[in-house]
């Protein structure tokens, strides 16, 4: 180990002078490490099945800010025994609030101009979440929730890591400046002379220590057990910054040199590329896999070479990589914008040579707006007393949420110009099914309504919260709706996956006009079928035989409705002998333990109403865009978003198929859901002024309230057989 002059490469990017033996004096090979962090970010952006693992450049960023971070502070505990916490935050909030709130500030304009007006408002919820750094959590919050957990990413999701990182600046200097309150109460209690420099290192040694072992142990674990939630929240990330700030405090001043330090610092700089390279979305992260490339980041700050060509150092010191470096702040930040607005401004986006040049545009636009924009604000000697950043940050981040607000809200009032609403007598399924009084039912001459953003916010929400238990919920959720209880006259059992659910509106008023209760048992993602059941059998299967045995032992419960999803996985065979031809009608495994359910009711003498798979919209694999986004992209000619029957038709349909297997069962009843969709060989996005789907596959909320005398009339027969 040899002792050199090191570091600060601040996060500033300007050098301080050396008091102590930390890193004090600018490594440029710290911003040649920032150059390949941004840029395998970026690559993996633009190219995700090329780079799949690129996603290791934030935890590259994250450790180098631990080394950085802890460096500053540790050098100003031993120069004045303590850590002055509004200065520090004011640095950081010159340093990183003004770009990041002009980015934000032009993203909400940008949104309301470019993307379709379904994206407006998850784009202002992760504005002000990401305004008010607290960005992962909501993605944390979404990632779990059934009908956001496959929402498009908005063009300010990145803020996510910028929101870890500014909790870990408000969490670390707190905690240390905690540390020196109770070294130096320790020390005047018992008359000790002052701290030193060895000990404040140790003090900060077993605090980052403890806190990292802490953290990555929880990583590990909440990676296995929630990944998904795992990936945004702070505590699975806090051990990465403690890795850096343990190299800071470690080895000071020093680093490995020599060859076989500069093999080292080409090892760390191999397993990041590596893991970036290697590491797909399948790959569990962070846990214990982030070990790769974070390690390989310490290993790049305290180990290397300045030799011409040979040494590791010398490669990340050249201009190129530092200026790359310089500007790696900014083009994180407006990289991820270009990515989401570019395929909406043209198809081109998605060339090569068009991404190509985006990128270049994006490393010209951060030079630029650090050049003339960060580095001016942060240099400006208005804002140097600290009161006076606080209340300009203040003031920016007011603007960016008014702003954002202001923006979607001008935006949706002139995009909701309709003259029909959902009274109207010609309004959705009721135009179809009065073709000559409503004339042409997909013209859309009388607007639409709800908005497009309406009708994706409506699933999302649901129309009965609540109502749907999660796929992995234990036991037999129910709830209740339709009549009251001590009105009603027998019930009516709910059973099958979200498209169960998607039916509540107008079984909910069936019920109601029946005198009947209905009782809810749908799960998410959950295809309603029997089979064996063990102790290893999944939430979904147990759940599913208790339900089996709860309405066949029910005597209220006089009709039961099934209704699931064309697209379901391949399951084993059911429970017991159906009692079903499986070669005439060419069953396989899956139909029968689907049909399990069926048979078990009707042998318990229930009325067993088999909705139909609905017609499933915009199949296409490379295209996650949702039909109330394509009828937002495309409100003068809705008819764009239309699809033929048969490109509807993507699964078994093992339901629709029941009706031939059951057609001779007395109580069995078919209700058919293709016709409500489609006329002929055509489905449509919208008719009578309503959007059809409020997905690709969930029909929209409004849409199936229309439809509530036509739904009635085809459950008729089984209603009636109630009595």
């Amino acid at each position: 180990m040899t002792s050199i002059p090191s570091t600060t490469a601040t996060p500033s990017g300007r050098p301080l002078p050396a008091q102590v033996k930390t890193p004090a004096h600018f490594q440029p090979e710290i911003q040649g490490l920032r150059a390949l962090a941004v840029l395998v970010v970026l690559l993996y952006h633009f190219w995700p099945d090329r780079l799949t693992g690129g996603y290791v450049g934030v935890d590259v960023f994250f450790v180098i800010s631990g080394y950085l971070i802890t460096a500053h502070l540790f050098k100003e505990a031993v120069k004045t025994g303590g850590v002055r916490l509004g200065q520090f935050w004011a640095r950081r909030i010159r340093r990183l609030l003004p770009l990041s709130l002009l980015v934000l500030l032009l993203t909400a304009i940008s949104a309301v101009l470019i993307l379709p007006s379904t994206a407006w408002q998850a784009t202002l919820r992760q504005i002000i979440a990401s305004t008010l750094y607290v960005q992962n959590w909501v993605l944390a919050a979404d990632a779990v929730e059934y009908s956001k957990a496959d929402e498009r990413a908005t063009a300010v999701q990145h803020f996510w890591t910028l929101s870890v990182e500014e909790q870990f600046y408000v969490l670390w200097p707190v905690l240390l400046a905690l540390t020196l309150m109770f070294l130096a109460f320790r020390q005047r209690r018992s008359g000790a002379p002052a701290l030193g420099h060895a000990q404040i290192r140790v003090a900060f040694l077993w605090v980052v220590g403890l806190l990292g072992a802490f953290s990555l142990i929880f990583s590990i674990y909440y990676t296995a057990a929630a990944p998904a939630q795992a990936y945004f929240v702070t505590p699975t990330r806090i051990w990465e910054f403690t890795l850096g700030a343990i190299a800071a405090l470690v080895l000071g001043s020093r680093q490995f040199t020599g060859k076989w330090g500069n093999v080292l610092g080409w090892v760390g700089f191999l397993m990041i590329l590596g893991s970036a390279i290697m590491y797909t979305d399948a790959t569990p992260f962070p846990g214990w896999t982030a070990l790769v490339p974070t390690l390989g980041t310490v290993l790049v700050l305290s180990c290397g070479g300045r030799e011409p060509g040979t040494g590791i150092h010398w490669w990340l010191s050249l201009r190129p990589a530092t200026a790359i470096g310089d500007w790696s702040y900014a083009i994180y930040l407006w990289h991820w914008p270009v990515v989401i607005f570019s395929p909406y401004i043209s198809e081109a986006a998605r060339f090569w040579y068009v991404k190509v040049l985006l990128i270049l545009g994006i490393i010209a636009l951060s030079a630029l707006s650090t050049r003339f924009f960060e580095t001016p604000i942060r240099r400006a000697k208005i804002l140097l007393p600290t009161w006076r950043t606080m209340v300009a940050a203040g003031a920016g981040m007011a603007l960016v949420i008014v702003s954002g607000i202001a923006a979607v809200s001008t935006m949706q009032t002139s995009s909701e110009d309709s003259t029909i609403t959902a009274d109207h007598p010609c309004y959705g399924y009721r135009a179809l099914a009065n073709i000559g009084e409503c004339g042409d039912a997909f013209a859309g001459e009388l607007g639409l309504w709800p908005s497009p953003a309406v009708v994706a916010e409506q699933y999302q929400e649901g129309a009965f919260p609540g109502c749907q238990a999660d796929n992995e919920d234990p036991a037999v959720q129910e709830c209740w709706l339709g009549a009251e209880e001590s009105d009603a006259d027998g019930t009516i059992a709910v059973f099958g996956d979200s498209h169960a659910t998607m039916w509540l509106p107008a079984l909910d008023e069936i019920a109601q006009e029946q005198d009947k209760q209905l009782l809810v048992l749908t799960r998410s993602a959950c295809t309603p079928r029997g089979g064996e059941v063990g102790d290893d059998s999944s939430e979904c299967l147990q759940a599913n035989a208790e339900i089996m045995e709860q309405v066949s032992e029910d005597e209220s419960v006089h009709t039961v409705v099934v209704a699931a999803s064309q697209m379901h996985g391949e399951f084993g065979g059911p429970s017991r002998d159906l009692g079903l031809d499986e070669s005439d009608y060419d069953l396989d495994d899956s139909a029968l333990a689907m049909y399990e359910p069926i048979v078990t009711w009707l042998e318990a003498e229930k009325e067993v109403v088999v909705f139909g798979e609905s017609p499933r919209m915009s199949n296409d694999e490379d295209s996650e865009e949702t039909l109330p986004e394509c009828v937002a992209l495309n409100e003068d000619d809705p008819s764009a978003c239309n699809e033929t029957r048969e490109d509807t038709q993507v699964g078994d349909r093992w339901l629709t198929r029941s009706a031939e297997v059951f057609e001779d069962a007395e109580n069995y009843h078919f209700v058919p859901t293709e016709d409500l969709v489609c006329l002929e060989d055509t489905c449509y996005a919208t008719i009578g002024g309503a959007i059809t789907y409020s997905d690709n596959s969930h029909l929209a909320e409004d849409f199936v309230r229309s439809m509530i005398p036509e739904i009635s009339d085809r459950m008729e027969p089984a209603l009636s057989a109630q009595g």
